[in-house]
């Protein structure tokens, strides 16, 4: 207990970098659609969002990144101030600090949406018409469209996930700093404390067995005490 007291006691603030508060804010919502209503969209439409999830996934690519690097800081600074703290005594249990997994901190892929055509088959193919060639467009725009929007959900469920899980290893620490603030301000006094209740208790009870009845109710019930003795007999002596 003492060595695990002692862990966590080295791992506040002091000497745990955290990651910036900016990075752990929760992301903007994508606006990106624009309510094609049919499959026959205009490219127009469907180019305006693949622009847009390209740029969003961008943005939480370069985002999730950052945040990756600085946490990774954090799990070094841990687990070099306090392993004990991270490590668990018996299996199942949890760690006093718990940190995000790995997985969370692996670098996402660098993702390529770009439609390719096959070479071979374009050269073969005779000259499309100009409603096959829209056709071709807007299947192009489409796909791309699509795959960049699914690396945008992914990109912010990875990015979120890790705000989550850091957010513990946050609160841990950040609570590891108020049990010290509380420990340099007095857990010697509180210590006392119960004593020194214990022995007022103690005093009342004694002044209170010591005491006389001073009140009586019509059952015979003693309703009240006199805190001193000797004023009640000197009461008494003069009522005679």
């Amino acid at each position: 207990m003492l060595a695990a007291a002692e862990a966590m006691a080295q791992c506040t603030t002091k000497s745990i970098p955290l990651p910036n508060a900016a990075l752990l804010a929760p992301p903007p919502e994508s606006g990106c659609a624009f309510q094609i209503a049919t499959l026959n969209a205009a490219p127009s439409q469907l180019d305006y969002e693949r622009q847009c999830h390209r740029d969003a996934g961008v943005i939480l690519r370069d985002r999730l990144l950052r945040l990756q690097a600085s946490v990774g800081e954090t799990v070094k600074a841990i687990n070099r101030a306090c392993p004990a703290a991270v490590s668990t005594a018996r299996p199942g249990s949890r760690p006093s600090i718990p940190l995000p997994h790995r997985t969370l901190l692996t670098p996402p892929p660098d993702v390529d949406c770009t439609f390719k055509d096959s070479s071979d088959a374009a050269d073969s193919a005779p000259s499309p018409t100009p409603a096959q060639a829209v056709a071709a467009v807007r299947m192009k725009l489409d796909y791309e469209r699509q795959c960049y929007r699914h690396n945008e959900i992914i990109l912010l469920n990875g990015l979120e996930q890790l705000q989550a899980a850091v957010g513990e290893t946050i609160k841990a620490v950040t609570g590891n700093d108020r049990s010290a603030a509380s420990a340099a301000k007095g857990i010697p006094a509180a210590k006392q404390q119960p004593a020194a209740k214990e022995e007022r208790s103690n005093d009342r009870a004694s002044r209170t067995q010591e005491a006389p009845c001073a009140a009586l109710s019509p059952q015979g019930r003693c309703i009240g005490r006199d805190p001193d003795a000797r004023v009640r007999s000197m009461m008494s002596h003069d009522s005679e």
